[in-house]
């Protein structure tokens, strides 16, 4: 039941926002984002006709660069709401509409599995990871990235001044709502990046983290 009522109440956030959020997004991360994605893309290692599930998929930006950069690719977009996902795109790939923690495939169906800025938002991160341990082949690559709280102490101040009051105050100006506020805080209470790493591992994945930006961002590259 709580699960659910997590599943609800991020989905009317994101429906609430989905008109802005890239361009706010952009904004807010200094337009570094993008290429986060980009380095996201280029550790899933993709080469002709993989299977690969983009998770929490949003407007579908790390979608459509798995579907441009891996040729021949079967490539499945995943979200608990279709109001951000790109209209164009789904004429190319396939659409789902669920939450990550229920993943509706077969067993081994995919040969990689990504998920970018969706960690933070689940109801049920050890559920999640278990399901794409599930649904990921034997030797498949999933590429986790998301926000964390940076420890060293100058960079720690300075992000808690940004990303908790300079970034609430835009995104809910933007948007007429309180919705960034939330979204702020779900790094705030965030696990560690090297939590994340001991999950993935208690789940059977071989783990590399990867520091993009001052501790503020990781990537975690898991083979199954």
């Amino acid at each position: 039941m709580a699960m659910m009522a997590k599943h609800q109440a991020v989905k009317k956030i994101f429906d609430e926002i989905s008109t802005k959020y890239d361009l706010i997004d952009t904004i807010i991360s200094l337009g570094l984002d993008q290429h986060w994605r980009k380095v996201l893309v280029k550790h899933l290692d993709l080469s002709n006709d993989l299977r690969c599930l983009d998770c929490g998929a949003g407007s579908g930006k790390v979608t459509e660069m798995i579907y441009f950069q891996c040729h021949g690719c079967d490539v499945t977009a995943l979200d608990i709401t279709d109001s951000m996902f790109n209209r164009e795109l789904k004429k190319y790939v396939r659409f789902v509409v669920s939450p990550a923690e229920r993943l509706p495939f077969e067993d081994s169906s995919f040969d990689r599995v990504s998920s970018a800025f969706l960690t933070r938002n689940l109801a049920d991160i050890d559920r999640y990871f278990s399901e794409v341990y599930r649904v990921l082949k034997r030797g498949g690559i999933f590429v986790n990235m998301d926000i964390y709280n940076p420890t060293r102490p100058v960079i720690s101040e300075l992000f808690g001044i940004y990303f908790y009051r300079f970034v609430p105050f835009l995104g809910n100006r933007a948007t007429g709502s309180k919705n960034y506020t939330y979204l702020a805080n779900t790094v705030r209470y965030f696990h560690r990046p090297e939590v994340i790493t001991q999950k993935l591992v208690e789940k059977g994945f071989s783990v590399q983290s990867i520091d993009l930006f001052f501790g503020a961002v990781y990537l975690h590259v898991a083979t199954k």
